[in-house]
């Protein structure tokens, strides 16, 4: 299940379009949970994720988009999500290290004569 949440801007930018859209995506998508969080409450969320106004989404606990995107972007980007892939413009996590054999000191190019 896939869950979408707008982020209101908490200087009250964009609120129609913000409802207009979720309206529309809840609406043609209903296996998709679509949430709004008034601007009172996306003050901590906002700050979570290190934005100061909004507005955002966020997409299963992700953020996705700042801003509104045109309805085709948002579609696109939460199918990739829903699908399990990621998508091409969202930041790759770190590759992680491959463990790698214990390193054997080198041998030496010229072995020193036995006393004697």
């Amino acid at each position: 299940m896939v869950t979408v949440t707008f982020l209101s801007s908490v200087q009250d930018f964009q609120e129609g379009r913000i409802q207009d859209v979720a309206e529309r995506l809840g609406k043609d998508h209903p296996e998709w949970t679509v949430n709004v969080v008034p601007p009172e409450g996306s003050t901590p969320l906002l700050k979570r994720y290190k934005l100061q106004f909004g507005p955002a989404i966020l997409v299963n606990d992700r953020i996705e988009f700042v801003g509104i995107p045109r309805y085709r972007m948002l579609v696109e980007r939460v199918s990739l999500v829903a699908a399990g892939r990621i998508s091409p413009r969202t930041a790759q996590p770190p590759p992680t290290p491959t463990p790698t054999a214990a390193v054997k000191p080198p041998a030496p190019t010229n072995p020193t004569p036995p006393p004697g």
